[in-house]
Formats: structure tokens, sequence, C-alpha cells
């Protein structure tokens, strides 16, 4: 009997490993947490001095599980389209595993999750460095299996060493692509690029533009290859210049507030307390974070996570799917956040930590060319404005030839409209 005892404590504490879940998972730059992950390193202000605000990034997440978990996070080089490089003159040995992870537990009376995590990069005992710009991603594992993935991330580490400009304005597209006067209206972003001695003109060939936080939907921009609304120009023969012309505004996006306990109590299915959401599209939106979110900064037990329901009502059905898409999924499509429709009512129950968020709905379609594709519409649902206020990220690429190439960044800006 006594065997059969011990072997249903070991049956059980494995399921308790099974079962761990990773809830919340974010990364944002230290400097605030509505901003995106970015570290900048060898940037200064006007008088000389470096800035080192911006040279670290946190992240946070939440777990469930019964038992207190052994993991760790593998931090692995990307190129410009979040692929993992594989080269391993790019790898960082010996730096680029964090373990022995600290662990809080959750607040007194809590049930969605016992320990929470929280830890800026790179460490102060320098267990983790970036010696390398680029994009990366990681990955949080179990220490003693790296292939059991329980959440995977991603941030940006930029090295400046290009002079980088970058001006704003306003263009109406003169194509008529729709009879709506205000979906023709488009921001138009110019890049100038300075390419320094002794580095080689013609491998800095590509810049990308990030629109907020939407590093999933950016325009990434050729030297080489020219199109009507995209192209680049040299302005001196070590001085490069990018143009995008038909970047949509959009509507500043919606926002949803679940900090306050008394209209959003626990343990209940929540929905707005403002009403169903509806159309904007030809209503201008309030302030927002230009794509960030905040989580309930109380210490207590109302920092739940909570199940609230999405509404929303339409004219008339839409032709394609609704998805829901904000800070709460890294403005990614994710079936998860295709909304079920009954007529033109659309609904989704989803969980959310006690928090603020941004998000709008889109509209995807099955791309005609290819059943592997979708067609995005950003604005039929939300609108189209000059009178938003967005913040666009500049990275500037150098194909580096050392260790194999790489898509290094050499250089970031940001500008804001309005």
């Amino acid at each position: 009997m006594k065997y059969f005892i011990a072997f249903l404590f070991f049956f059980q504490l494995l399921c308790a490993q099974n079962s761990l879940e990773i809830k919340g998972l974010r990364t944002y730059s230290i400097k605030d947490e509505i901003l995106p992950p970015i570290i900048v390193y060898n940037d200064f202000y006007e008088n000389g001095v470096e800035d080192t605000s911006n040279d670290y990034i946190v992240i946070e997440f939440d777990l469930k599980s019964t038992l207190k978990p052994n993991l760790q996070i593998i931090f692995q080089l990307c190129d410009k389209n979040w692929n993992p490089v594989e080269n391993l003159f790019l790898k960082n040995f010996g730096k680029d595993r964090f373990y022995n992870l600290q662990f809080k537990i959750a607040p007194a009376g809590v049930k969605s999750y016992n320990y929470s995590f929280k830890q800026v990069f790179p460490d102060e005992r320098s267990q983790i460095t970036f010696p390398f710009s680029g994009k990366y991603k990681y990955f949080i594992t179990d220490f003693n299996d790296d292939k059991k993935i329980y959440g995977t991330g991603y941030f940006i580490v930029v090295y400046q060493k290009f002079p980088v400009s970058v001006s704003y304005s306003k263009e109406v597209i003169d194509d008529s692509l729709s009879d709506i006067m205000e979906f023709n209206r488009r921001d138009r972003i110019q890049v100038n690029v300075e390419i320094p001695k002794p580095f080689d003109v013609f491998r800095q060939t590509e810049v990308e533009i990030v629109q907020n936080q939407k590093f999933f939907f950016s325009s990434l921009i050729n030297f080489n290859k020219k199109s009507k609304y995209e192209f680049g120009k040299y302005l001196k023969e070590n001085v490069k210049q990018y143009i995008k012309r038909d970047l949509l505004p959009i509507n500043e996006y919606r926002q949803l507030d679940i900090t306050d306990v008394r209209k959003y109590p626990n343990d209940r299915l929540l929905t707005s307390f403002t009403g169903v959401d509806v159309s904007r599209k030809f209503k201008y939106g309030g302030k927002d974070f230009n794509g960030g979110m905040k989580y309930y900064s109380e210490d207590n037990i109302y920092n739940e996570y909570l199940d609230y329901r999405f509404d929303l009502t339409l004219p008339q059905a839409v032709e394609g799917d609704v998805y829901i898409i904000g800070s709460f999924n890294n403005w990614q499509i994710d079936n998860k956040y295709k909304m079920e429709r009954v007529g033109n009512y659309y609904s989704l129950v989803t969980k959310l930590k006690r928090g603020i968020y941004d998000y709008q709905y889109i509209i995807v379609k099955e791309s005609q060319s290819s059943l592997k594709t979708f067609q995005v519409d950003w604005v039929e649902i939300e609108g189209n404005s000059w009178n938003t206020k967005n913040t666009y990220y500049v990275f500037v690429y150098y194909r580096n030839p050392d260790f194999g190439e790489w898509d290094e960044i050499v250089a970031f800006a940001e500008i804001s409209t309005n």
C-alpha cells in the first residue's frame, strides 16, 4: 500500500509540473510599461552625454503552477523577419541563458496564478548580454528540457552607428483607391541615412518603419526596389533617402480600462461599463497609449485575470471575419481573438489581467491570390483620420559582412505625428 501511495504522490507531482501555464507575458522598455521593448546603445543627448535610459527592457509574466517550477529564459538573435539565426558565430554562448529565476508568490486570495516573475535585462549580474544588434526572440523553457517551451517574446537591440533623420508630412494618394475621401489620407515618412566611413554604402539597403507597436505589420523599404508609394534615392554619395507615402494613420485606438474594482469585480463575466462597441468609421476616437498597456498596480486580491466579453455591433455584417487585435496579443492576428458572429453582432470572451489596454477591430479575409495569405482591413470599422497621433519607429539595417553576415540594426529614430 505504501508503494502505491508513493507512486500516486509522484504521479501528482508530474501532473503539477505538466500543467504549468504562463499568463500575461509581456516585454516593455524600462522607461515606461506602455513603451515598446527597444534597447538603444551608443545614443547621446545634444550635450554629448550618453543616454542610458533606454538600455534595458523588462520581462514580466505570471505562473499557474502548484509547484514552483525550474525554468530558464533563452535569448536568440533573429534576422529581420524574426527567424532565429543559426549561425554559430552569432551565438552568445554563456551569456544567452538566464536561469535561477526568482518568483514572487501571488497576492493572498488570487486564484488564477500562483507566482509572478519580473526581471530587468541585461541583468545586474551580467548573466545576460546583447553583443549583436538586431531583432531578438526569447523562449521560456524547462531548465532540464529546452524543447519544452512555455512562452515566447520579442524585443529589438540597436547599436547607433549611422546618423539618421526622420520627417513626417500628410499626403492624399492620387489614384482614388476609395470614394471615401478620409480613406485616401496618408502619412508620409521620409528617412535620411548617412553611411559613414569605412562602412560600405552598398551594404545599407533597407529601413523598417513601425507604426506604434505593430511590429508584425511593419513596412520594410528596400533601396533597390522602387514602387509608386515607397522608394529610395541618393542625396549625396554617402547619404540615402527612403520615402514611404501610403501609411494609413487610422483612428486612435480604443481603450479598455478594467482597473476599477467596483465596476469590474472579480469572479464574474464582465462586459463594457459604457456599452456595446460600435463602428467608428466616421467618428474620431480619444486618447490612447499608442499601442501599449498598463497593468493594475496594487498588489492585492484584485490583481487578477478577469473573464471579459468584447461586444461589437455593426450597421451590417461585413465581408470577412472580425478579429480583435491589441496590446494583449502583441498586435498579431491570433485565431483565439476571432469573434463569433450572429447577424451583425460580434462577440468574444477572453481572459485579461486587470489593467488598461489599447485595442481595435479589424476585418480579415483570405487573399484571392493565395489561401495562405490574408487581406487586413484596418479602417472599415475604425475609420482613418489625420487627427490621430501616432509614433513611428524607424530602424536602419546594414548587411554586416562579419561573422557570415547578419541583419545588423545600425540606427534608430522615432517621430510622433500631430
